[in-house]
């Protein structure tokens, strides 16, 4: 894990103890926003005072007839650059202090709004979404996703626009998955139902969507490229279900239990 050097604004956390990682907001996009902000309103500086002259020597050249012709143009561009500006300097306003620190109980969240604690224990979900992307067959990259939520139902996003998102998510989930599956297994030995998004599971069986299957009749449980598939021991082209694993919070506690019951194929 990366060495933390934990900025002033995450000084005053305390009750969570020593920090242990800082993810923060990628430098190039804090830049990269500011940097635009500058671009853009120095465009529409420009393109304004190009309109003025313009207007000027129609004005000596026509008299004032020409005037509004050669200033609507350059005042709506100008317009259009500024409002481009004001977004990108909000960009800049928005993320400049945002970053995440770990520390042994919890992690802490700054953004405009002022810092967010969240304990360990207090995280109830966890969904990631990543998605490689393909152009005409080439890899161009991979982009991470990660909701949480927490006891007081607070959501929070952890995308790629963070630093290293993908290493601060793998912290978060060895952190959290030993409180959720330890409820999850409690749970499921008292035999309560335990539903993950579109996935429930139980002593009786699994269901995924509207399909219900006994753990009896269930031939394999697979995941392959993200796909969680179900396929019953009688076959047929139809008896089977998935669900996308994207879109399965606690993915990992899920699989863990399935592994658990009846196996799990990954592929």
């Amino acid at each position: 894990m990366n060495n933390p050097q934990i900025p002033e604004a995450f000084i005053s956390v305390i009750g969570l103890g020593a920090p242990r990682g800082y993810f923060p907001f990628k430098s190039w996009n804090r830049w990269g926003s500011l940097v635009t902000f500058f671009i853009f309103l120095v465009g529409a500086v420009l393109v304004f005072l190009f309109g003025i002259y313009d207007t000027y020597v129609a004005y000596q050249q026509h008299g004032p007839a020409m005037i509004d012709d050669k200033l609507t143009g350059p005042l709506v561009i100008a317009f259009v650059l500024f409002a481009f500006g004001l977004l990108a300097g909000w960009a800049t306003y928005a993320n400049w202090n945002k970053g995440v620190a770990t520390y042994e109980s919890g992690f802490a969240y700054n953004d405009r709004k002022g810092l967010l604690i969240w304990r360990w224990e207090d995280v109830i979900s966890m969904m990631s979404a990543i998605t490689r992307h393909y152009t005409n067959g080439i890899y161009t990259g991979t982009t991470h996703t990660y909701t949480l939520y927490n006891r007081q139902n607070q959501r929070l996003v952890l995308a790629d626009s963070l630093g290293k998102v993908e290493e601060l998510a793998i912290n978060i989930d060895q952190n959290i998955f030993p409180l959720l599956y330890g409820r999850a297994a409690d749970q499921f030995n008292a035999g309560q139902a335990i539903v993950f998004g579109p996935v429930a599971i139980s002593k009786a069986g699994i269901a995924i969507g509207k399909k219900t299957y006994p753990w009896t009749d269930v031939k394999e449980v697979s995941i392959h490229q993200g796909i969680l598939k179900v396929s019953r021991k009688d076959g047929g082209w139809f008896s089977g279900a998935s669900a996308a694993a994207s879109g399965i919070p606690n993915s990992r506690v899920l699989l863990t239990i399935i592994q658990q019951v009846v196996g799990l194929k990954a592929g």
